[in-house]
């Protein structure tokens, strides 16, 4: 019986003992943390390499570029400069023309002649056969024909022109504006294609001459070739049977 006794008094001191050490274990593990990082430089969170880090914010900066700035160009490997920043080469330019060279445009200096601008040609004249001015005549008929420039009332005597140049006389390419006036009042026109009677009287009376009284035949020569004339016959017309 007292065996029994001691040895369960043993037990219960060796459970006692190892509860004891247990407890001593627990209070230092609980009491050393707070004094670890005295005694030793304990690495933080950011000294700690591959720890993650709270990015900064980022830094405006002048030389970062725009969005609407535009693309920086490069020239080609060939317009490069020399990676030593060696000066380029200087490329010669031709000299300016001398004053005499054929290729200088300068305008000639002034030794004070002038030149005179050819006068204008004249156009050539027209080569008709004629030349000279124009003689003008009027042939009047004697139908009706009772005196000197006289004719009676009624009379048909005809007329026609003697167009002359220094050529001869004139027939084509002439032409006749006629007038017949009596006093102030135009009596009767006509005109003619020819100046040369064609076998026929250029200008007729008709019934022109049935009043008394003076007249006064106008005919007014022009030619294809650019000369004039004019010629004036004047009559008396009295009464008569």
């Amino acid at each position: 019986m007292a065996s029994e006794n001691s040895s369960a008094g043993k037990t219960w001191a060796t459970t006692m003992m190892v509860l004891g050490v247990l407890g001593l274990v627990v209070a230092v593990f609980g009491l050393v943390p707070p004094y670890w990082s005295t005694f030793f430089n304990t690495p933080s969170r950011a000294d700690v390499p591959g720890a993650r880090q709270d990015a900064a914010p980022p830094v405006p900066s002048d030389t970062a570029p725009r969005p609407d700035a535009p693309a920086a160009t490069y020239p080609p490997p060939g317009d490069r400069a020399p990676a030593n920043d060696a000066p380029a080469p200087a490329t010669s330019q031709p000299d300016p023309p001398a004053a005499d060279d054929p290729g200088d445009h300068r305008a000639p200096a002034d030794d004070g002649t002038r030149e005179e601008p050819n006068p204008p040609e004249e156009p050539e004249a027209l080569d008709t056969g004629h030349s000279g001015p124009l003689n003008v005549s009027i042939d009047m008929g004697t139908r009706g024909k009772v005196g000197p420039a006289t004719y009676r009332r009624g009379a048909t005597p005809g007329a026609n022109t003697k167009v002359y140049d220094r050529a001869g006389r004139v027939d084509t390419g002439c032409y006749v504006q006629w007038t017949l006036s009596r006093g102030d009042t135009v009596v009767q026109t006509d005109t003619s294609d020819r100046c040369r009677p064609p076998g026929a009287t250029l200008f007729n009376f008709g019934d022109s001459l049935d009043e008394v009284g003076g007249y006064r035949l106008t005919a007014d020569v022009t030619t294809d070739w650019g000369e004039k004339g004019s010629a004036t016959a004047t009559f008396t017309v009295v009464a008569g049977d």
